[in-house]
């Protein structure tokens, strides 16, 4: 039903643009053939329509050269461009072959612009899209310039009846059949869209292709050569209106669109003072460096916004966090791929607190990493919460729950990275006695003491150390081979023995000291942990059984 009416308006259109039009030219020549010589009117008819195609040329021009668009209406705003420049030289010259020239050679290049609106639609650089206009624009002026300096060029435009030649008529014919063509692409796209500016350039279409006919059958000066010059210009008002009433709704719009942008930018501040106040944030430079940080960051961290901007986030990096650690999200932010995990911070007034992280690059409109984004969540009541659940009260190391979980993970990674891995079992010799002579009290000391040994001798990522229960430890490493994984424990040994905490009833030494059973095992070799258990186990016996205070190793 809508596409019926709509051919009936097209249909209506011809009917008006077209026929109506062709029968007054022909009533004006044949029962009003008056001649009616006006040049300055005439002058003011072709600038005020040059003066609208310059318009009209120049709005179609602006819309699309954000995009680089070509379409058929910048197609058709190249030949108005055209046909404006040359209609302006047409309107200063005085009439002669050279004032019909001009005049008909705007129609042929408008009609060939406008003829080839069928061309398909396509994307150029806005560096290109630029030079078309200004190629129009070069071409129009040279060739006007051209002809009015070497007048003698023009071709004959009068036969020696004052009618118009062959020349002037293939001109106007030519530029009339590509108006015509327009007007059916046009019309076509109307039908298809049911857009207005598509109804509209098929009126002008219509109108300027009518007033390239008429010009073949008029004759200069007279009635009907004036009725074509009203039609191009009604069709240039017709179209400049249509920009008028469309560029006065765009701006409705515009005005609509700003007050619920202030609207919504009210509300996206809200929401961003809301995320700055309790959302952990911050952005960083390709090294690093801190350029803005949220209010919650400063408020976790104890640090003002002016303390941490230009500073480096190793301001809140905790003493216990490895080098390793850091190296590895380096290593993937530099792959320009994200990252997530939990990190060990430490407060402005020494307190440490952990955030999950997640660090983001940050990309430019060509694909460049120039910084990098974080968020943060504070997790450090659910850090203590878990380390509570995986730490032994006392001296602080992880509890027998976690080696339970731990071993296993260690042991799959070692099989799948195919490394040495080495479970170490520690006994402190004579403990019960110790606890009896010196009193529980002081056998709490030497457990502590002892943990922070065996802490301290374990500083790697791949380091674990438990106290399993009583006065049993056991320490959890990898990437060492037997002999170094011997030398390392050996240490160990002589530093818990080097404490000279007495012990009177301890066999081994005056001191107190350790006896350890240490299995070293490589890649797909590694058993199980409990067969590996069992094996520290028997080498720790052994040691016991061979005079305590010395390590045991096997395989």
């Amino acid at each position: 039903m809508q596409i019926e009416r709509s051919k009936r308006k097209l249909i209506k259109m011809a009917f008006y643009a077209i026929i109506v039009p062709l029968i007054v030219g022909l009533l004006l020549r044949f029962v009003f053939p008056t001649i009616y010589i006006n040049i300055p009117l005439h002058a003011v008819l072709e600038s005020v329509g040059a003066t609208i195609a310059f318009i009209i040329s120049i709005v179609f021009y602006i819309k699309y050269a954000r995009y680089g668009h070509i379409n058929r209406f910048n197609i058709a705003a190249f030949g108005l461009l055209s046909m404006g420049i040359i209609d302006m030289f047409h309107a200063v010259v005085m009439p002669s072959e050279l004032f019909v020239f001009l005049h008909s050679s705007a129609v042929f290049f408008g009609g060939l612009f406008l003829g080839a609106v069928w061309v398909k639609e396509f994307q150029i650089s806005r560096e290109n899209y630029r030079y078309i206009p200004l190629s129009v624009l070069v071409f129009s002026f040279g060739f006007a310039l051209f002809f009015i300096a070497f007048s003698d060029y023009v071709p004959r435009i009068f036969d020696t009846d004052n009618s118009f030649s062959i020349n002037a008529d293939l001109l106007n014919i030519i530029g009339g059949v590509g108006f015509l063509t327009a007007s059916f692409i046009f019309a076509k796209e109307y039908l298809k869209t049911q857009e207005l500016q598509e109804l509209v350039f098929v009126g002008f279409t219509m109108l300027c292709a009518t007033a390239a006919l008429l010009f073949v059958f008029s004759d200069l000066w007279n009635l009907e050569w004036w009725l074509w010059h009203i039609l191009r210009l009604s069709a240039y008002i017709i179209a400049l209106y249509f920009l008028y009433a469309q560029y006065r709704k765009e701006i409705f719009q515009i005005e609509d669109t700003n007050e619920k942008l202030a609207v919504t930018n009210k509300t996206i501040g809200k929401y961003l003072d809301i995320v700055d106040e309790h959302v952990i944030t911050s952005t960083t430079d390709l090294r690093g460096i801190i350029t803005q940080v949220s209010k919650a960051f400063c408020e976790i961290s104890g640090y003002t916004k002016e303390e941490l901007i230009g500073q480096a986030h190793n301001i809140v990096r905790d003493p216990d966090m490895p080098s390793e650690f850091y190296a590895q999200i380096w290593k993937r932010l530099k792959s320009a791929k994200s990252w997530t995990g939990e990190i060990k911070n430490r407060k402005k007034d020494g307190s440490v607190y952990w955030v999950k992280t997640t660090i983001t690059p940050l990309f430019d409109e060509i694909g460049n990493v120039f910084g990098y984004a974080s968020v943060r969540q504070d997790i450090t009541d659910k850090k203590c919460l878990e380390k509570l659940s995986i730490t032994d009260a006392l001296t602080e190391l992880y509890n027998r729950r976690y080696f339970n979980e731990v071993i296993e993970e260690e042991i799959m990674r070692a099989k799948r990275d195919d490394k040495h891995f080495s479970f170490l079992m520690i006994d402190i010799d004579h403990f019960k006695q110790y606890n009896d002579t010196y009193g529980h009290q002081s056998g709490d000391m030497v457990l502590k003491k002892t943990a922070e040994v065996l802490v301290s001798y374990s500083k790697r990522t791949s380091d674990f150390v438990f106290r399993l229960g009583g006065e049993e430890f056991a320490i959890l490493f990898s990437g060492l081979d037997e002999a170094k994984s011997l030398k390392y424990v050996q240490e160990l040994l002589q530093n818990i023995e080097d404490l000279h905490i007495t012990h009177q009833a301890n066999s081994a030494s005056p001191y107190v000291t350790v006896s350890m059973g240490l299995v070293v095992q490589k890649g797909e070799s590694i058993d199980m942990h409990e067969e590996l258990y069992s094996k520290a186990d028997a080498l720790l016996y052994k040691a016991k059984q061979s005079g305590r205070n010395r390590v045991v190793s096997g395989v």
